[in-house]
């Protein structure tokens, strides 16, 4: 007779070893906030001067986010920022530095350029101070290497150099092999949190946006938005394509004040003094004819790239509208305008909903 035996029941998850309880609990511990102790509040690192007032950009034990379309000069915007905290001063009467005296070194991490380019950019931080090779700055070219070697070179230096006080990661999507992974990108936000936690220091890093619209790129744009203590934008301004825009999307300190810049004939970033009354007086009444045509053009050949050969209307005021920074009327505006240069076409009745645009350039 065949003895058959019950099916043993699924067993419980087993207990955490007594060491993984300990490290717990004293991780707990900890983290655990006493009310009467006194916490000193972040210092400041890296600041902009807009009169008598100051916006923080950031503050020790935080990590902030640069976003921006493709060629929009974001890593020239790092020029003017590493340049006040290399000399740990005021420079331009605008950018401040205000690194501990004992954390003054400050580190740039390139993970896209080559290493001509990123020599250049260390040149062009020296140039703008007018310092041959200053002893506290230090540019790294990651380009070879693996996501995960990337990793693990900013993670070993971060931690055996006490003298870090501000990191620079151009192109912090190269740490991880998808953009959307969602595993990655919380790993990702995790070691900037303990990197600047735990050291002390300032991480700024860089991301593109999408194209379709101003949004950091993928799940990493996401956590790290979402995480960030400031976000700032460069973007190019509409009617000189010359002017960069660096302006604050998200802060949780003072905000810091718009800015513009361009990059003069030795291919220095330079401020555009009295850009900001120009912008903020003619933002709001912007018409399409203001606009350059070979700008038009251009947006719209990444708008109908980027969703296809044939737009529905609504789609295409959506995409206009976020790419010039409009409400609904002054998109249907402009659309009607690329309609009246023959540059799109609309294709069935204007109020049909089968009706949809094509572009003629």
């Amino acid at each position: 007779m065949m003895n058959i035996q019950n099916p043993t029941p699924q067993e419980a998850e087993p207990p955490k070893p007594i060491d993984d309880k300990v490290k717990v609990k004293e991780r707990l511990r900890m983290a655990k906030i006493d009310p009467k102790e006194r916490i000193e509040r972040p210092p400041v690192c890296l600041s902009i001067i807009d009169g008598e007032s100051e916006g923080i950009i950031g503050t020790l034990g935080n990590f902030s986010l640069i976003i921006g379309k493709a060629k929009s000069k974001k890593t020239f915007s790092l020029v003017l920022f590493l340049s006040a905290l290399v000399t740990n001063q005021t420079v331009f009467g605008k950018f401040k530095g205000s690194l501990p005296e004992n954390k003054t070194k400050v580190v740039f991490f390139d993970t896209e350029q080559s290493r001509y380019h990123v020599q250049k950019f260390y040149h062009r931080v020296c140039r703008l101070l007018r310092i041959d090779n200053p002893v506290n700055f230090e540019a790294y070219c990651l380009r070879q290497y693996t996501p995960k070697e990337r990793l693990e070179i900013i993670d070993f230096h971060i931690n055996s150099d006490p003298d870090i006080g501000f990191v620079a990661i151009d192109g912090i999507r190269d740490l991880v092999n998808s953009i959307n992974d969602e595993e990655e990108a919380t790993k990702t936000a995790s070691h900037l949190l303990k990197w600047t936690e735990t050291k002390s220091i300032h991480i700024v890093t860089v991301l593109h946006q999408n194209k379709r619209d101003e949004n950091a790129r993928g799940h990493l744009g996401t956590e790290l938005v979402n995480k960030a203590e400031t976000v700032l934008s460069v973007s190019l301004d509409p009617q000189d394509r010359k002017i960069s825009v660096v302006e604050p999307e998200f802060c949780r300190d003072r905000e810091p004040e718009i800015f513009a810049f361009t990059v003069d004939e030795d291919g220095l970033p330079v401020l555009v003094d009295g850009w900001e009354q120009v912008e903020t007086s003619t933002k709001k009444a912007i018409t399409p004819d203001a606009i350059s045509d070979d700008y038009h053009k251009e947006k719209l050949k990444a708008i109908f790239k980027d969703l296809g050969d044939q737009i529905k209307g609504g789609e295409l005021k959506d995409c206009i509208k976020t790419v010039f920074d409009l409400g609904d009327s002054k998109a249907i505006q402009f659309r009607t305008y690329y309609l009246s240069k023959e540059w799109i076409t609309r294709n069935g009745k204007e109020t049909s909903p089968k009706q949809f645009y094509t572009l003629n350039i």
